[in-house]
């Protein structure tokens, strides 16, 4: 006991208690430039700068001129803005037992998720006083703006936050399981309200179904087992010379009805197969490909390839895939579609069905698409799916109440508003969250575009180097003033 006594002593006399003893370490500071201060609950506040180890239930604040780097323990970096209060609820790394809890109370971070993001959907997640947001393994910001704060900020950038986006479509209604992939990057899972981009190669399951919504107002049914890639896809109303909107369809089956740009200018609308293309003249078709129709660019679940893989696919696959003829089936159920082959072109108008063999036989007209086809395992029409509205909602920054700014650079976000309403967002977007609800926006405001706070993953030890001799945005002389602390 005297022992002890002796120990708890030494404690206090360094300033430490016996609770910040028994803290475990779940991070610490890598950059801190002006004050930042560390407060543990229960414990005085304390001045932190590099290598300070950060706490479960540590309370950081920057100053008005200051920013920190901080590192968690599943890798997760985060720049903290000037102004800002940041809480470490909980981290935890314990296998099984991942779990991130943070809480933003004012200014705003940067951040670069760990692993848990990515190995627990859901486990990460960051509290503000209007909306929660759930983080999948991404790059995002998340700044609270006070009344006028981030609208000031907005017009000090001195450059529009144009009406733009990567986005050019999202998913209006899915059953089961779909994915997607943009290029040679990893397959990320889908579900309602998901993004979707150019560049895109969208897949669903088995006795899965995915409808996509454009933001021509096309839309796109793919039925279970189905692969379909956005090639290129622009639309600009006010200037309908300029739209253009191409895609593959690789296998499985397809339902489309087109929007405006095949209204507005409909040789800018094509839809490649393996066996054609397809040109529109505004109009709703289905498409069924299966067999030597595949496209050898589709999609493959590398445990599907190995032989058990190919012998559960067999018996799992519908028994349509057994028992029709291999090629793709074209039906019309509005307007008229052109069959652009290499020996020409084949007019197909509605009602009507035709059987392409291959790419070089001549399409054969059948009565209708088998019936084992036709059901598309209940995959429905697009045109009669409701599509959720905002799903492309605009919004004005001088009419936004205060609250949280998200935007997300890479991965995905779920914003869960007050009114229990969730949006989610992908790369290249932002999100709204005020008193009453969160909102999806079809831009990203100038204050969080242009902003010049670093990233987590701009700070090395050369920039280190540069920002304390110059400071974060320059030499200036705002920059260059020393404060005694």
């Amino acid at each position: 006991m005297k022992i002890l006594r002796q120990l708890i002593i030494g404690l206090l006399a360094a300033g430490l208690s016996p609770a910040g003893l028994a803290a475990v370490e779940v991070g610490e500071v890598t950059f801190a430039r002006g004050v930042v201060t560390g407060q543990i609950d229960g414990e005085q506040p304390r001045i932190i700068g590099k290598g300070v180890g950060l706490h479960n239930g540590e309370t950081l604040n920057t100053g008005s001129r200051a920013f920190a780097l901080i590192k968690l323990n599943d890798g997760t970096r985060m720049t903290l803005r000037p102004n800002t209060t940041f809480k470490i609820e909980n981290v935890d790394t314990r296998q099984g037992s991942e779990n991130v809890l943070l809480s933003l109370v004012r200014g705003g971070l940067r951040a670069l998720t760990g692993f848990i993001s990515k190995r627990r959907p859901n486990a990460f997640n960051i509290n503000t006083s209007v909306a929660t947001i759930g983080i999948r393994g991404t790059e995002f910001d998340a700044r609270l703006c006070d009344a006028g704060e981030c609208q000031a900020e907005e017009e000090a950038a001195g450059q529009s936050a144009q009406r733009e986006s990567r986005v050019v479509g999202r998913i209006a209604f899915l059953r089961g399981k779909a994915s997607a992939a943009e290029d040679d990057r990893t397959s990320r899972a889908l579900n309602v309200g998901a993004a979707v981009y150019e560049r895109d190669q969208i897949q669903t399951g088995i006795k899965s179904f995915a409808v996509i919504a454009f933001n021509d107002e096309t839309r796109v049914t793919l039925s279970p087992q189905s692969a379909f890639r956005i090639e290129e896809h622009e639309f600009k109303p006010e200037l309908p010379d300029e739209n253009n909107s191409f895609f593959s369809f690789l296998q499985g089956g397809l339902r489309l009805v087109t929007g405006a740009i095949g209204r507005l200018n409909r040789k800018a609308f094509r839809v490649a197969t393996p066996t054609a293309t397809i040109g529109i003249r505004g109009t709703g078709f289905d498409l069924v490909c299966q067999g030597a129709c595949v496209s050898n660019n589709a999609l493959h679940d590398p445990a599907r390839d190995t032989l058990l893989g190919k012998l559960i696919n067999f018996f799992l696959r519908p028994a349509y895939a057994q028992s029709v003829d291999s090629g793709m089936y074209a039906k019309v159920w509005s307007g008229s579609i052109e069959l652009q082959l290499g020996s020409g072109t084949v007019l197909l108008n509605n009602g009507r069905t035709a059987f392409l063999r291959d790419s070089f036989s001549q399409p054969q007209l059948v009565p209708d698409i088998p019936a084992l086809l036709r059901a598309m395992q209940g995959a429905p029409r697009p045109d009669r799916v409701e599509v959720q509205e905002g799903l492309f909602s605009e919004a004005d920054m001088a009419t936004m109440d205060p609250g949280l700014f998200v935007k997300v650079d890479n991965g995905d976000v779920t914003l869960n508003g007050a009114d229990g309403g969730s949006v989610f967002i992908g790369a290249g977007e932002a999100a709204h969250a005020g008193r009453l609800r969160a909102i999806r926006l079809s831009f990203v405001p100038a204050f969080q575009k242009f902003d010049t706070t670093p990233r987590p993953g701009q700070i090395t030890s050369q920039s280190e180097i540069m920002m304390n001799l110059f400071g974060a945005r320059g030499a200036g002389k705002e920059s260059m003033e020393c404060t005694v602390q």
